[in-house]
């Protein structure tokens, strides 16, 4: 697993724990909005070493309660079940951010128990999911991904990024995916500050927040 980042201490992604952010290289969408867009190449300038990462998190365990991977996308990776596992072995929550685009690689994490937490993001009606997130995206995946986890006993959300170009009547179509018990997390919009050229007009168009 590529490891691109990471961020010491968040308060705020890992909902009542004090956490620890890693952010894993690679991601199989390009969204036209993606304010990560230096971690969508598979390849990584200077990945970190996955030595000194589990170092500092073992000698953080006292302090941290959880860690969350989040990226990029984290199921790209083959060896992300592996990883997880060290660090629940460190005594850690673990909570995995993800697009939902690999239903296979979810079940096995849950299945194996070592998520604690999943962030599921729906970013468009099913219709639009080739435009907003690229052609490669397909939402019959999502969709599984959603299944996946109603019928889970993890604990989740689903977030959506109030992107330009969606519309409320998108809103209602995405909230109707998402059962009404999931904390459904809608996300404003924060223009990318490099984004690609073909996509100017739609990246400064108003958004809904």
């Amino acid at each position: 697993m590529i490891i691109a980042a990471l961020q010491k201490t968040t308060l705020i992604d890992y909902p009542g724990k004090i956490a620890c952010m890693i952010f894993t290289q690679g991601c199989n969408y390009d969204c036209f909005y993606c304010h990560n867009r230096t971690l969508i190449k598979k390849r990584c300038v200077k990945p970190m070493d996955f030595l000194y990462v589990h170092r500092f998190l073992k000698d953080r365990s006292a302090l941290l309660e959880g860690i969350v991977v989040s990226g990029g996308e984290p199921t790209i990776h083959t060896d992300l079940p592996d990883f997880l596992e060290s660090m629940k072995a460190l005594g850690y929550c673990v909570k995995l951010d993800t697009n939902g685009s690999n239903p296979a690689m979810l079940a096995r994490l849950l299945d194996d128990r070592i998520v604690d937490y999943v962030a599921l993001d729906v970013k468009a009606p099913w219709e639009k999911y080739a435009e907003i997130c690229s052609p490669a995206a397909d939402c019959r995946l999502v969709s599984e991904s959603l299944r996946i986890l109603t019928h889970s006993t993890v604990a989740w959300e689903a977030r959506t990024t109030l992107c330009p170009t969606l519309t409320q009547e998108d809103l209602k179509a995405i909230g109707s995916y998402i059962p009404p018990s999931v904390v459904w997390r809608k996300n404003k919009y924060r223009m990318p500050l490099v984004y690609k050229k073909e996509d100017s007009v739609r990246i400064h168009q108003d958004s809904l927040m």
